[in-house]
């Protein structure tokens, strides 16, 4: 008769390829093929209770075949309130139901639980946000090279065919004074240049528009299109620009406050009265900007009056209006009663005042016009579940200007295709156009191809993000730097920690993840492969794996190390995220969880066939990583079997009291052994002999025995006899 030892090790000497073994048996290979097959399809509890083939598939993969007939009770356990600490499952000793109920998602009604449909996710919604307050900084960026391009080549230009000929310098005259350049003719804007202003006949005076009138009166043409001097004089040249800034939307820019300080630096010392003043509206707008004031708002009679208040007077008009930003605004100019200036309009203190007043306020209004916006599309997000919703919404808007769109050439039927897209899909609308704009907005958006919104694609479920933490944790903290104190190495954990859940809600393919090298290293130092020197190229390989597939990567020899990083995320085999079902009673990884336990429930049984001390070895075996206190060994009858067994305590210890119990554990083996795989082989060893010494006839010709009874014992009392070679857990 073979030895419990021997035994042992014909399965776990190399675990994967024994389970390889099993799952190629027919009845095994058939069972875990129905239930991957028709898992997906279970609608409600009763449902799955009453599908004999997949229950019993399920118990069987946690431990739990012998409670099989109790349908009820296992009903009331998989419709546990896993929150609650008082409810049914809860209240159980035995893990095991826990385990089960936590691998399945059914509501307290049998239902089965609701994943969230959200049109965006967090980081989606960010990335949206950010777009639209890029936009604005790209076009101020935008606006100021070309206010530079102008400035440097308008002096340049000899005649009005010049001008016309430079479409970049075309472009930014015509948009300055309002006009849209894409719907002007040259002829018409030639021949405005070319008016005589003096004549009321002319095409300028005679088109009823005064941006024509305007346009011609900031250049220099005469009626042949030469030019009288220069094309414009450093006033109208400055005066576009500014135009250019408040015509483009740019106003409230940094490139726009630079050169409106500038410009206002440079023009308040020729300024001799309040009239002049008050004419040039570049300095009429840093002013009133510098003092809270809509410069768009403001009359120019009341603004005379207030800058020429006496501000001795309580009566002046400054003085008298309940605004006393007004008083303040007089008091930064220097001008007489009657509009004359007294010494200079601003002394260089009162200069520099205003300047910097503009350079904190000058963004103020475009700030809280964002922050309308942006609460107003959040806020139009929250009840949004069609693509139609979206487009009819005040989100519509916020969404053309965050991407770039143009509604005179974007259409809403294009942007319900492209939301519609699935960016993921080669053939879909949005990969077709080959418009990164297009992908990009398809990707910030979770609806499918009819419209309606979803669950989104995540490379990792919110459970297994919790898990990668907690290993994360368990290992040390990853990597520190030597020397570090506990304190810092705490400190550190917690900054990759938050790093990684932020992040991987960004990710959506597997190169995303794998060019991010903190993910990567959170990751391979959470599930144990730090050392094991992999490159980009392999880690895709096990990234991209079917755990579920025997024919995969990470399913042949040699490389089941690396499988729980495989089921720990949640990509396909060509790289991109997969699908999130709205209602699914398991996810890919608690599918993959209870494939596993299946075979290793069937080796173990198997194993049990032949003798329970192996099956008691191999499930020690599977449960040693995970234990840390000896009341998990209490709690499980087989594992307080083994244990008794192993350490020679008899079965009588379980009358005393529980911590007594725990204590007699704990002087007979330090915990932290079972991290260690060679004090585990050779814990599992000694209790392979005492097991056959206490149920068999063996140990009068056992080696094994014969060792045991003639060794000394460590101080532990785990014997020494060489270890074979067991794969480490990951966990």
């Amino acid at each position: 008769m073979i030895s419990t030892y021997l035994l042992y090790r014909t399965y776990a000497a190399d675990l994967q390829k024994t389970l390889s073994r099993i799952g190629s048996q027919s009845d095994v290979s058939n069972a875990a093929q129905y239930y991957q097959a028709n898992i997906g399809k279970v609608t409600s509890v009763d449902d799955f209770l009453n599908n004999t083939r997949l229950f019993s598939y399920a118990m069987s993969a946690y431990g739990l075949s012998d409670m099989s007939y109790a349908k009820a009770f296992m009903k009331k356990v998989l419709t546990s309130d896993l929150s609650d600490p008082s409810s049914f499952v809860n209240k159980l000793t035995d893990s095991r139901f826990l385990a089960f109920a936590k691998a399945y998602q059914f509501s307290t009604d049998g239902s089965i639980t609701t994943k969230d449909v959200v049109p965006q996710t967090q980081s989606e919604e960010d990335d949206t946000i950010g777009l639209y307050t890029q936009t604005q900084v790209n076009k101020g960026t935008a606006a100021s090279d070309e206010a530079a391009y102008y400035q440097a080549n308008i002096g340049n230009i000899t005649s009005v065919d010049q001008l016309i000929a430079n479409k970049r310098l075309f472009n930014y005259a015509v948009s300055a004074y309002g006009l849209n350049p894409d719907r002007v003719s040259n002829a018409t804007i030639k021949a405005v240049l070319t008016s005589d202003l003096s004549d009321p006949n002319s095409t300028a005076n005679t088109l009823n528009n005064s941006a024509y009138t305007s346009l011609a009166a900031a250049f220099n043409f005469n009626t042949d299109g030469s030019v009288n001097g220069t094309s414009q004089s450093a006033a109208n040249i400055s005066k576009t620009v500014y135009q250019y800034y408040n015509a483009t939307g740019t106003n409230a820019s940094p490139a726009a406050a630079a050169y409106k300080t500038q410009y206002y630096q440079s023009q308040m010392p020729g300024i001799t009265s309040v009239d002049d003043f008050l004419a040039d509206n570049a300095l009429v707008d840093v002013a009133l900007t510098a003092f809270g004031f809509n410069p768009s708002l403001e009359s120019r009679t009341t603004l005379r009056q207030v800058l020429t208040s006496d501000l001795s007077d309580p009566n002046s008009v400054a003085n008298q209006q309940s605004n006393k930003a007004y008083a303040k605004l007089a008091a930064a100019f220097n001008f007489n009663t009657d509009g004359s200036v007294n010494g200079s309009a601003q002394t260089a203190t009162q200069m520099n005042s205003v300047v910097g007043l503009y350079s904190t306020t000058y963004d103020d209004a475009v700030q809280t016009a964002n922050d309308k916006a942006i609460a107003s599309y959040k806020s139009s997000l929250a009840s949004v579940t069609t693509v139609d919703a979206l487009l009819g919404s005040t989100a519509y808007n916020f969404i053309m200007k965050a991407y770039g769109f143009d509604s005179a050439t974007m259409s809403k039927y294009t942007l319900t295709k492209i939301l519609e897209s699935d960016p993921n899909d080669p053939n879909s609308f949005a990969r077709q156009s080959h418009n990164a704009s297009y992908l990009r907005l398809a990707s910030d958006f979770n609806f499918d191809s009819s419209g309606n919104a979803k669950t989104p694609t995540v490379a990792q479920s919110q459970s297994n993000i919790v898990s990668t933490g907690a290993l994360y944790t368990k290992h040390n903290g990853g990597n520190v730097a030597d020397g570090a104190t506990a304190t810092q190495q705490q400190t550190l954990a917690q900054t990759e920690t938050t790093y990684y859940i932020s992040t991987m809600a960004t990710v959506s393919n597997v190169d995303g993840f794998l060019k991010d090298s903190r993910l990567v290293n959170y990751a391979l130092d959470a599930y144990g492969l730090k050392q094991a020197n992999l490159s980009t190229a392999d880690l895709r390989k096990i990234l991209t794996s079917d755990p579920l597939d025997s024919n995969s990567y990470v399913n042949q020899p040699g490389n089941s190390a690396y499988r729980a990083l495989t089921v720990a995320f949640n990509f396909g085999t060509d790289g991109n995220t997969l699908d999130n079902p709205k209602q699914q009673v398991q996810d890919r990884s608690q599918i993959v969880a209870t494939a596993d336990g299946y075979l290793e429930q069937t080796m173990e049984s198997q194993a049990g066939d032949q003798s329970d001390g192996a099956r008691l070895a191999l499930y020690f075996l599977k449960k040693a990583p995970n234990i840390t206190s000896p009341f998990q060994l209490l709690a499980d009858k087989a594992l307080l079997q083994f244990t008794q067994t192993a350490l020679g305590l008899s079965a009588a210890m379980s009358q005393t009291d529980i911590d007594t119990q725990a204590k007699m554990i704990t002087n007979k083996l330090d915990l932290t052994d079972l991290q260690d795989p060679t004090k585990l082989n050779k814990l599992i060893a000694q209790f392979a002999a005492l097991y056959d010494v206490t149920n068999s006839d063996l140990s009068a010709m056992s080696p094994v025995v014969q060792i045991l009874q003639g060794s000394s014992r460590s101080s532990n009392g785990i014997i020494n006899i060489d270890p074979i070679t067991v794969p480490t857990s990951t966990s």
